[in-house]
């Protein structure tokens, strides 16, 4: 895919994972994303025991029925969003600080993101999602 070229007018591409991704745009605008992933090379991370509780996988099961997080734990969410998930999973397992939630999701500063999060505008929709969906 090398020497591809990509324009994009009027929205924002965003890709952080440089892996190769595919875009097909059509003239009704419709967006078509293919992504190409090396299923040999993909290591599952080891779930922190404090995050595989019996308790912690019915949570995890219910973000993955949202479609907060995929089958392998890994959040569908941005960073900001996705520290409010581990803040509420956190509080519902009387977990204390990011460490668990960074080693499973290989991340730096969650409470920076969490943090961020939280002047947000939108961070009560979510946070009011998390605690009816999340008990």
């Amino acid at each position: 895919m090398a020497g591809n070229k990509v324009y994009v007018q009027g929205s924002y591409v965003d890709i952080h994972d440089n892996q190769v991704v595919n875009l097909s745009i059509d003239k009704a605008g419709t967006v078509q994303v293919q992504q190409e992933v090396d299923l040999k090379e993909y290591v599952v991370p080891d779930i922190p025991p404090l995050l595989d509780t019996p308790r912690a996988q019915e949570l995890w099961q219910k973000a993955i029925a949202e479609g907060w997080v995929t089958e392998q734990l890994q959040p569908l969410l941005s960073r900001s969003d996705a520290a409010l998930l581990a803040g509420r999973i956190a509080e519902i397992l009387g977990i204390e600080g990011w460490k668990p939630f960074e080693q499973l999701w290989n991340r730096k500063n969650m409470r920076q993101d969490y943090c961020k999060a939280m002047g947000k505008k939108e961070a009560s929709e979510l946070l009011d999602a998390l605690k009816k969906k999340l008990r």
